[in-house]
């Protein structure tokens, strides 16, 4: 079988599903093709790029047969820009693929039989663009000055992208002006390859309730014109605060350094979700799809009966904001995380917002969990973990098999995680419900609200 496949040749595939990474799959003679920017039904002529043991990646040369369901990229720069894989298909499709891709990571990561779970229907977008309201965008040195955009899909090259359609315009307009500004005083981006420059990258944030936003320049070295720069930046309509962040070791794969220091402005910007506040700095957490934050906390708030479901974990809390939300309706609330800003802002949110009955806790859930069940006869009635891309890790998994409580709400952002978690806590709890997020449109990425209970 390894020889039916050689890199250069071309063949004529049907594209089966979606990958996912947003790849179209078809299959040569039994062996997977994962081709780039193609969806089902499709035919398509592939070029094969790369041969493996039990796949191969082509490019394709042409499309014969089109999906009915393909539409033009809104975005000049689709395909050659990394940050969307999906822009090619019909929004209800992408919706009705990312169902599709929950349920076969269920079916290949958690051994249960997926026609037993109680799928429910994905939650989209009614406009599913200039959604994000956050951007961390790296920046390069060009013959045209300071520039910003997205890296192409595997590789460090910059693509030039001041103006992207799923930012939101105000973003974009920031990021716009602060590339003006920081040309104007002569900033240059830190060059890799010379090991000079100063800037890394440009953080911006704006807050969906009040407008305000938030810019955080990421640097190596401090340099005496990022002063004069952010007394121009803090001048564009909207931006409250102005920040650095030294991040000097290349080979960190994280956006900020440690701290973060304000040099013009406010430490914060206030974002909100009706009566409730969450004042963030910038390095604190907050989903960057507002719309679809209230969506994802309004669903987990619907699998909870407040006469039963007491005492709240929010696992993994960020800045509070599922806590927060379910602050006035639940009696006890515990929120973890090991991110000290993000702890900072949920603190100071449960503050300004009066909550009394809402606690935080600094440290990894492993730890923290187990700290409370044994020295404060802490007994949840609900753990609702929100975990990274990672998964829940295996410690904490065994936590929550050591000690079973009645109710877990994963919110993932991960099928292929999920499922093998689910597979490891399926010895004592078992699926009630799960239901598909988009939560980042035209992306391959998939969040996911699952509701398990005590066996």
């Amino acid at each position: 079988m390894d020889n039916l496949l050689k890199t250069g040749q071309e063949v004529l595939i049907t594209i089966k599903r979606i990958g996912i990474n947003g790849e179209g799959i078809g299959y040569y003679k039994r062996k997977a093709v994962f081709v780039d920017g193609v969806l089902p039904p499709e035919e398509v002529v592939v070029k094969i790029t790369d041969v493996m043991d039990t796949y191969a990646k082509g490019e394709v040369v042409r499309v014969k047969v089109k999906a009915a369901k393909r539409v033009k990229p809104f975005c000049k720069h689709y395909g050659e820009c990394g940050g969307c894989q999906l822009q090619h298909v019909d929004y209800q499709e992408q919706l009705s693929f990312k169902e599709e891709m929950l349920v076969q990571a269920m079916d290949r990561y958690s051994n249960l039989d997926v026609s037993k779970i109680n799928f429910k229907e994905i939650i989209g977008m009614k406009n599913p663009r200039y959604y994000r309201f956050k951007s961390q965008m790296p920046v390069r040195n060009t013959d045209h000055g300071i520039t910003t955009g997205l890296n192409k899909k595997e590789t460090n090259d910059l693509v030039d992208l001041v103006h992207c359609p799923v930012q939101n315009e105000k973003v974009n307009e920031i990021n716009e002006k602060v590339l003006e500004i920081l040309d104007t005083h002569k900033v240059r981006a830190f060059d890799t390859a010379k090991m000079r420059g100063l800037v890394r990258y440009i953080v911006t944030r704006v807050s969906s309730a009040t407008g305000e936003a938030q810019v955080t320049l990421v640097i190596t070295i401090f340099n005496k014109a990022l002063i004069s720069a952010a007394k121009e930046i803090i001048k564009i309509p909207g931006v409250e605060s102005v920040g650095i962040s030294k991040n000097k070791d290349v080979k960190n794969v994280g956006i900020f350094g440690d701290e973060v220091e304000i040099i013009e402005g406010k430490p914060s910007i206030l974002e909100g979700i009706n009566d409730i506040k969450y004042d963030l700095k910038p390095k604190a957490f907050y989903q960057l799809n507002p719309e679809q934050a209230i969506k994802l906390y309004k669903e987990v708030k619907s699998n909870l009966d407040f006469e039963k479901d007491k005492v709240i974990v929010d696992a993994y809390c960020g800045s509070g904001a599922i806590s927060a939300y379910l602050a006035p309706h639940a009696e006890q609330l515990l929120g973890i995380d090991i991110n000290k800003e993000s702890i900072y802002s949920a603190r100071h949110n449960k503050k300004i917002n009066g909550f009394t009955n809402v606690n935080y806790e600094i440290g990894e859930v492993k730890d923290v969990l187990p700290m409370f069940y044994s020295k404060k006869n802490f007994n949840p009635d609900v753990i609702i973990i929100d975990p990274p891309r990672s998964g829940i890790d295996d410690k904490t998994l065994e936590v929550l098999n050591r000690k079973v409580i009645n109710k877990i709400i994963y919110v993932s952002c991960n099928p292929s995680t999920l499922a093998k978690n689910i597979n490891v806590l399926k010895r004592n709890y078992k699926i009630e419900s799960m239901r598909a997020l988009d939560m980042f449109p035209h992306t391959s990425q998939i969040e996911s609200i699952t509701v398990l209970t005590k066996k």
